[in-house]
């Protein structure tokens, strides 16, 4: 297996399945035209042209008001960050861990563009609370005046790569 663009031409986008019948659309029928509109960019975790899982990244704002205050930064309205816009993992692969590898991979990529352009880290939107629970265990944290955006600033979401690399070693 291994982490990839997506190629519309190469991947079965057609026998992707996660269960959530808005996150198959999207692969299906959106994903390559966000990405030859430069909207985002989706990345893959497949076996050949069998997607196993998919995350998609793009570029976003979150208003200084709705930080939380450990992260407000001096007199900007808007903070730069990665929006991590949808992940999901083919029901087949569900339980095994590739969720995680989906993020780290995610978080890995917003660490290269950190170090290329000023974002301050990657914020997600939670479908549901159980996604919440999950993005909460990597630390992200949820914003105010919003039950399901939550945010991981650049610095932790470093030492969490960090951390993981230690493991691995």
């Amino acid at each position: 297996m291994k982490f990839s663009a997506l190629d519309p031409k190469f991947h079965n986008r057609k026998g992707f399945d996660c269960g959530v019948e808005a996150l198959n659309r999207y692969v299906k029928q959106i994903a390559g035209q966000d990405q030859k509109r430069n909207l985002s960019k989706v990345y893959v975790l497949a076996e050949g042209e069998t997607i196993v899982g998919y995350y998609s990244l793009s570029a976003h704002s979150v208003s200084r008001e709705n930080l939380p205050e450990d992260i407000k930064l001096g007199g900007y309205q808007d903070i730069p960050f990665l929006l991590l816009g949808r992940l999901a993992v083919d029901v087949k692969y569900q339980g095994q861990g590739f969720g995680d590898a989906l993020i780290f991979h995610a978080f890995k990529t917003t660490q290269e563009a950190a170090e290329r352009v000023g974002i301050l880290g990657i914020i997600v939107d939670a479908k549901d609370e159980s996604a919440a629970s999950f993005y909460e265990g990597f630390g992200f944290v949820r914003l105010q005046g919003s039950s399901r955006r939550l945010v991981l600033n650049i610095s932790a979401l470093s030492t969490l790569l960090a951390e993981v690399n230690i493991q691995n070693k």
